[in-house]
């Protein structure tokens, strides 16, 4: 597993080249974000996605979330974007708001069937934390995230659990220390011109409300 510093990474643009490499070739990269470590793969490609998941050791029933640069970035991923979704996205974005979309028909079959399993959708944002937004830029293709832990067990905050945990599985490891706990991101659904809150987060459902009632 090769490692590079947070610190250093911070100092030197350049560490973003070997990231979008060994994303561009299909591997996995793991990075922290607010309180906990993310692994990255590129959704695009079919042999990463299942590297993801097999790492992972997944279950069926996970929910999948995307990573996207920028708004435009999610025509490549969303089958359609409602106007009540374009609205938060607009508002939360970036930060702790995902939103769940039907997948893009142009993502592969093969690539997306296995993400769909929770709930028939993907959960997609524009990440707020400075390093993961600059690796979906850099990379500019949408990348599959998942937390950094094995199914059912806890250590997606502590770098030494994470190589106990993905040794091996993991490519390249951006290393920036024990995490604090930064808490979940809220995930929002959008149907028929309503939203629902599935899971409320660090963005509280009164505030989603106040600005839907904003306009």
């Amino acid at each position: 597993m090769k490692t590079i510093r947070l610190a250093d990474l911070e100092q030197d643009d350049a560490l973003f080249q070997p990231i979008c490499r060994c994303l561009d070739d299909g591997k996995l990269v793991c990075f922290p974000g607010r309180g906990a470590y993310r692994i990255a793969a590129d959704l695009t490609s079919k042999a990463a996605v299942g590297r993801l998941l097999q790492s992972k050791r997944r279950t069926g029933k996970a929910p999948a979330l995307v990573f996207i640069a920028d708004r435009a970035m999610l025509a490549q991923v969303a089958d359609e974007v409602p106007p009540l979704a374009e609205r938060l996205a607009r508002a939360f974005w970036p930060g702790s708001l995902t939103i769940l979309f039907r997948a893009h028909p142009g993502l592969p079959g093969k690539v997306v069937k296995p993400l769909l399993k929770a709930n028939g959708r993907l959960g997609v944002r524009i990440p707020a934390d400075p390093v993961a937004r600059r690796i979906s830029t850099e990379f500019g293709r949408p990348l599959l995230i998942s937390s950094a832990n094995v199914a059912r067990k806890q250590g997606s905050s502590s770098p030494a659990q994470v190589r106990k945990n993905f040794m091996g599985r993991v490519d390249l490891f951006v290393d920036g220390g024990d995490l604090p706990d930064g808490g979940s991101s809220t995930v929002v659904r959008v149907e028929d011109g309503a939203y629902t809150v599935t899971r409320e987060g660090r963005i509280p459902e009164a505030e989603i409300a106040r600005r839907v009632a904003a306009g």
